[in-house]
C-alpha cells in the first residue's frame, strides 16, 4: 500500500498541471438532484507532493493524493429543495480518481435539516470538468 501512494505521488508530481486551475465540479444525489459549483485548485503553500488546495465559494480545504485517489474533508452548507439554507451543517468526505475526475461525496448531517435527521448519510456522485 506504501508504495502505491509512492507511486501515486510521484505521478502526480510528474505532471503538476493534472490538478491545477478552475473545475466545475458537479454533485448529484441518489435522487438525481444535480448542483453545481466552482472550484480553484492550486498546489498546497508549502508545496507537498500529492497535496492540492482547492476553493469552492467562501470555504476551501487541502486534498490529499491517498492510494491514487484525491480525498478531502471538509465541513459544509446545504441548500434544501424548499430553498432554505444552512451553513456548516454537514461533514463531507470526497474523494476522486484524478484520471477521471469521477468519484463521490459523502455528506453526514451534523444536525437536522432537509427534512433529515442529525447523522444521516447521502452518497453524491461526483464529476470534475477543467474550465477552459
Amino acid at each position: 500500500v506504501g508504495l502505491a501512494v509512492i507511486a501515486a505521488g510521484t505521478a502526480w508530481a510528474d505532471d503538476p498541471a493534472s490538478m491545477n486551475g478552475t473545475y466545475t465540479e458537479t454533485s448529484t444525489s441518489p435522487s438525481g438532484r444535480a448542483t453545481t459549483n466552482d472550484w480553484s485548485v492550486n498546489p498546497c503553500p508549502d508545496q507537498l507532493e500529492g497535496c492540492i488546495y482547492v476553493k469552492a465559494g467562501a470555504g476551501g480545504s487541502q486534498a490529499h493524493l491517498i492510494d491514487g485517489q484525491w480525498v478531502m474533508d471538509s465541513m459544509g452548507n446545504l441548500m434544501c429543495p424548499d430553498g432554505t439554507f444552512h451553513q456548516y451543517v454537514t461533514n463531507t468526505h470526497i474523494t476522486w480518481d484524478p484520471n477521471t475526475l469521477a468519484g463521490t461525496s459523502q455528506i453526514t448531517y451534523n444536525a437536522p435539516a432537509c427534512g433529515q435527521p442529525a447523522g444521516y448519510v447521502q452518497t453524491n456522485q461526483i464529476s470534475l470538468k477543467k474550465s477552459s
